[in-house]
C-alpha cells in the first residue's frame, strides 16, 4: 500500500463498520491519535481523522472501551473505504 495519510482535526459523523486492530496496528499505520481531544472524554479513549491524497476520509475512535486503551481490539470507523483500504480484512462493515 502506497497511501499518503494526513492527519485532519475532524471526527466522524456516524459509525458504519468496525476495525479488529490493536492500538499499536492503527498508530502504525496512521500515526498517534490526533482528535481525541474533540471527542466525549467520558466514552472515547482515542480517535484519529485523516485523509488521503483524493481527499476521501477516515476515522477511527474507541467507543465505550473502559479497559486499558492498549487493549482495545475492536475499533469503531467512519469513512469505511479508506479505511478498508488501510487495513484490509481487519475492516467490516
Amino acid at each position: 500500500m502506497n497511501l499518503n495519510l494526513t492527519p485532519i482535526r475532524e471526527t466522524g459523523d456516524s459509525r458504519n463498520g468496525t476495525l479488529h486492530a490493536t492500538y499499536k496496528e492503527i498508530v502504525a499505520k496512521v500515526g498517534e491519535p490526533n482528535v481525541t481531544d474533540m471527542d466525549d472524554q467520558e466514552k472515547v479513549k482515542a480517535s484519529w481523522g485523516f485523509q488521503d491524497d483524493k481527499g476521501n476520509k477516515g476515522f477511527i475512535w474507541c467507543y465505550k472501551w473502559y479497559g486499558l486503551l492498549y487493549t482495545c481490539k475492536e475499533w469503531s470507523i467512519d469513512g469505511f473505504s479508506l479505511v478498508k483500504e488501510i487495513f484490509g480484512d481487519k475492516a467490516i462493515e
